[in-house]
């Protein structure tokens, strides 16, 4: 499992199988930006984090996603 998280304005990724970190790249983070534009819009919270893990790929066939107007 891999957290993004954000403490103050560095994001990082933490890997928990090795307990290591690292810092992202001023490229992910804009990436980050795009998909979760929220965790951006909220400047006063010290720290964010997202949960990031693997799962079954019949749960994700269960998934409603709306279809985009055109």
């Amino acid at each position: 499992m891999y957290y993004l998280c954000k403490f103050s304005n560095e994001w990082s990724v933490y890997d928990e199988t090795t307990a290591k970190s690292r810092q992202l790249k001023p490229e992910e983070i804009g990436m980050l930006q795009q998909v979760f534009p929220t965790i951006f819009n909220n400047n006063n919270k010290i720290l964010a984090a997202l949960k990031v893990e693997s799962i079954n790929p019949n749960k994700l066939m269960q998934l409603s996603i709306p279809a985009k107007s055109v």
